[in-house]
């Protein structure tokens, strides 16, 4: 198996090769239960004017991070603190500065991955619109300076290439050793899940992950593993059994590997558009992003929304 070698301004040598055995804190986000979907925050994360849309926890909890557009701007990345049961006023993260997206942090806290429409340094796109994923280190002073991934998780576009061949804008890992991404790779017909190991130094060559679906002209994207290991959540466009464009999907991992893709049901999946499903560290919560179905790929502003996790009932998806 070919190696990736890392070549990174700052070292990423220590990334988080071992799981960290720390126990997750269990966070009440809510005073009341949750068990239909919600705005999260409203009115501080989740606002009207502005599209917020999916989110990452830090290791304790205590912080969130997530993308807002504001009308007619590029999407950048926010933080909020949670103090004394309420979420404060989000903040611009020092390191957003482009078009940025789509935050994971590690287990161990130590690194923090974006999608970003940056350029890479010495390698310029040539394509009609190009993301990538970049990374900063957690530093006395806060997060490093973000430096991008290398090939082939990293792949710029060539000349006439087009979204979303060549595009990653989103790294997931639940352990620090394996670490997942959605993309088209240049050539192939749709965008699909790779699955790459670090061993301490390097990333190995992305392998796909097949058999979630059967017609693979359906896409997979944000895809994220729940906290438990059990379920592969992702969203999809126009694939079978969703009910609105942009819809909501589970996939059970089994001793084969993973299954075929259910809708995640009614209490997500709307005739509106559901993406990019997250969860809360310790998996009390899930969050994923709404917005209205204009119609003509026009969607309204996005919103953040959360319920509890148990009132998915996922293990009654894969009982037929």
């Amino acid at each position: 198996m070919r190696r990736i070698i890392i070549v990174l301004t700052i070292s990423i040598f220590g990334l988080c090769s071992c799981k960290t055995g720390a126990k997750i804190p269990r966070i009440e986000y809510s005073k009341e239960a949750v068990s239909s979907p919600i705005p999260f925050a409203k009115g501080v994360i989740s606002t009207e004017n502005n599209s917020e849309f999916e989110l990452t926890f830090s290791v304790d909890g205590q912080t969130v991070y997530f993308s807002r557009r504001a009308p007619e701007e590029k999407q950048k990345i926010y933080i909020s603190n949670f103090k004394n049961g309420v979420w404060t006023a989000p903040v611009l993260a020092d390191f957003s500065t482009d078009r940025d997206e789509t935050v994971s942090i590690t287990p161990d806290g130590k690194y923090l991955f974006f999608g970003s429409e940056r350029p890479i340094p010495n390698k310029p796109n040539k394509g009609n619109f190009d993301m990538n994923i970049w990374m900063v280190e957690k530093t006395d002073n806060g997060w490093s300076t973000p430096s991008p991934l290398p090939e082939p998780i990293n792949t710029v576009q060539l000349e006439n290439e087009e979204w979303p061949s060549s595009n990653n804008n989103f790294f997931f890992t639940n352990d620090g050793e394996t670490f997942y991404f959605t993309s088209m790779m240049r050539g192939s017909k749709s965008i699909k899940l790779y699955q790459t190991k670090f061993d301490g130094k390097d990333f190995s060559e992305p392998k796909a992950i097949d058999g979630i679906w059967d017609d693979e002209k359906f896409w997979i994207y944000s895809a994220v593993i729940s906290p438990n290991g059990r379920y592969l959540i992702f969203n999809s466009h126009g694939a079978s059994g969703g009910t609105g464009g942009e819809d909501i999907f589970v996939s059970k991992k089994t001793d084969n590997g993973w299954s075929k893709a259910q809708p995640i049901g009614p209490l997500i999946n709307t005739k509106e558009e559901e993406s990019s499903p997250r969860f809360s560290r310790d998996g009390k919560y899930f969050f994923f992003s709404r917005a209205a179905n204009l119609g003509n790929y026009e969607y309204g502003e996005w919103s953040i929304f959360f319920v509890e996790t148990e009132y998915l009932n996922l293990e009654n998806l894969f009982k037929n």
